[in-house]
């Protein structure tokens, strides 16, 4: 079973096309906080820790999923480097797509706040990458703040996207970033259901979150399941630096 997570990396491993979302990469919320720890478990008892560490000007120098580490430089205040073998925010499955097993196409629509909520994906056979069907990814979100905001900022990724043109005729850059600030989503999602285009449900992901008094996400629970009748559920816990 593909099992759809909602947690999107800035720094998803995958290419796709498609119009920007706006260019105003700003958050939600003016009340900032940096994530220390996160932890998620899901219906097999697998266990997936991530930690970040800051530096003393709150920059953040690494990121760790126990197994793999990558770590950041700076220079003048701004993001020079990443050093790894996998990319920050996307480590072990703590980051997988809510769609893992597709190929994106595009986003086809944003909401008020700039998050994507209609996407095209596809799915390819395995020996001959060929496209087997077209399908529609639907997102929704809470109305409140990325967990992830000011951690990607601490850490100069927000910048970085800031600077992406999402003009394919100006400078060719990484894809992965251009997919990426069109997937940054300002808000916290809370299901996804991916359809035939018939408009049947192939599969879906529901997301039920514990929010603390500052709107930010403490812990959650989500299941999942898909049109064979396959179903796991999972939790994940957040933890701020103080």
């Amino acid at each position: 079973m593909k099992k759809p997570l909602l947690f999107v990396s800035a720094f998803a491993g995958i290419l796709f096309a498609s119009c920007g979302s706006d260019d105003s990469s700003s958050a939600v919320t003016s009340v900032e906080k940096y994530i220390s720890s996160v932890q998620t478990m899901n219906t097999d008892d697998d266990v997936n820790m991530l930690n970040v560490t800051y530096n003393a000007a709150g920059q953040v120098t690494s990121v760790s999923d126990g197994e793999n580490t990558n770590d950041l430089s700076y220079s003048g205040g701004n993001l020079t480097t990443i050093s790894g073998d996998s990319d920050p925010f996307q480590i072990s499955e703590l980051y997988q797509n809510p769609y893992d097993g597709y190929e994106f196409g595009e986003v086809l629509d944003y909401d008020n706040n700039g998050n994507p909520i209609k996407l095209r994906l596809f799915e390819r056979d395995e020996e001959t990458n060929e496209i087997i069907e077209e399908f529609e990814g639907f997102i929704t979100y809470d109305n409140k703040p990325n967990p992830f905001w000011y951690t990607l900022q601490a850490a100069g990724i927000i910048d970085v996207l800031e600077n992406v043109e999402l003009n394919f005729s100006s400078v060719p850059q990484a894809e992965e970033l251009i997919m990426a600030k069109q997937l940054l989503f300002k808000n916290n999602p809370k299901s996804f259901v991916l359809k035939h285009l018939n408009g049947t449900v192939a599969s879906q992901v529901n997301a039920t979150f514990v929010y603390g008094t500052d709107g930010y996400a403490t812990s959650g629970t989500f299941t999942s399941s898909n049109e064979d009748g396959e179903t796991s559920s999972g939790s994940i816990n957040f933890n701020y630096l103080p």
